[in-house]
């Protein structure tokens, strides 16, 4: 090699330098020309074997030539990484950690009830949270003076502005609109096209217009729940909702009551406590916040399915009967997490959330 040569290899090395234009080149550029066992330190060590007067000709020549091509390397790389950040990654740092989300609690209790229903046999059936006059009362049996459709308990749409997501507007131009106050609309719309048997569960939101405090919410979370067939008995409801509750709870042994109560689109109507599993029933005459001292827990209203409900869907009333129910879904979380206020759940705390990373 002559002084020539190694003036056009730094030329060539220069040149290429200059068309690099990202990290992952000018590193393999490196590894090439720049470690230890790189061209250019091969050619440092060629200079071992020329003799005394040569060493003195192409040494300083030799090193003049490395220094300029590691400054002229130090500056491209320099130039990429201030130009293009993101194209630069530091092999040698530690990686990210990887935050792990979290499933909020109604979302957790929502799915752990579904996976229930679904090993009884249950469909899951949506349907929509605008509804009409009609769904959400007259077919259910709920009478035109029925305390729910007063203005303080529902939200009522302008059918000018918002219909229910797939419906034409002709179909409801004499139909009053509104939030539905509650999921059991899903029974009448399910009968009118499916025939017995039937075993289908709804979940979905419910919008109240009511004043919150730490039990009620304007918008909540419920499953409804219908069971028809010609054998179906308060018999197989209780044996369903008890399994129900005691899994969800996870405590095999609370004592579940079922007590008479008043529902317009059922008869008999029922409704279903659970003991209290902080006091456990044994506090009664002492305070105890979660049961107001009563032993019992309100879970949900239930009964038999009205025969107006048959007549509705054009069903023959005689030949079928089966019940439905309808839980709060926050009631359940509130019970299963002990979580003492109902306002949390919506709240947006992400430390509350994050609270259900292991459940």
């Amino acid at each position: 090699m002559n002084l020539n040569e190694i003036k056009a290899l730094k030329e060539r090395l220069a040149n290429e330098l200059k068309k690099i234009e990202n990290i992952c080149d000018l590193e393999q550029f490196r590894l090439k020309y720049l470690i230890r066992k790189g061209e250019i330190n091969d050619l440092l060590e060629d200079l071992k074997g020329l003799s005394l007067e040569e060493k003195r000709t192409f040494g300083p020549a030799l090193n003049d030539f490395k220094k300029t091509i590691v400054s002229l390397f130090e500056e491209k790389k320099k130039k990429i990484v201030l130009s293009c950040e993101e194209c630069f990654f530091d092999y040698t740092a530690p990686g990210k950690k990887q935050e792990i989300g979290s499933l909020h609690p109604i979302t957790l209790i929502t799915k752990k009830i579904l996976e229930v229903f679904n090993s009884f046999g249950f469909e899951i059936f949506e349907t929509n949270e605008v509804e009409s006059e009609y769904y959400n009362f007259d077919s259910l049996n709920i009478a035109k003076d029925h305390p729910a459709r007063d203005m303080w308990d529902t939200f009522w749409l302008d059918k000018k502005y918002v219909l229910p997501l797939g419906v034409k507007s002709e179909k409801y131009k004499a139909e009053n609109l509104l939030l539905r106050t509650h999921t059991s609309p899903a029974q009448m719309r399910y009968m009118e096209n499916h025939q017995s048997p039937i075993r289908m569960i709804t979940p979905g939101k419910s919008f109240r217009y009511e004043a919150t405090d730490a039990r009620h919410e304007f918008q909540l979370h419920q499953i409804e729940a219908l069971m028809i067939d010609k054998d179906i008995s308060i018999a197989n409801f209780k044996s369903i909702i008890t399994d129900l509750i005691r899994t969800i709870l996870e405590d095999k042994s609370l004592d579940v009551r079922f007590r008479p109560s008043y529902f317009p689109f059922v008869s008999p109507g029922l409704e279903i406590d659970v003991e209290c599993f902080k006091c456990h029933g044994k506090n009664k005459n002492k305070h105890c916040s979660l049961c107001s001292n009563s032993g019992y827990i309100e879970m949900m209203g239930a009964g038999m399915v009205h025969p107006n409900l048959y007549k509705s869907a054009k069903w023959d009333s005689y030949d079928y009967q089966g019940f439905a129910f309808g839980l709060g879904v926050e009631r359940f979380a509130m019970l299963r997490y002990q979580i003492p206020d109902i306002r949390i759940f919506n709240s947006g705390d992400l430390r509350f959330v994050k609270q259900f990373k292991r459940f």
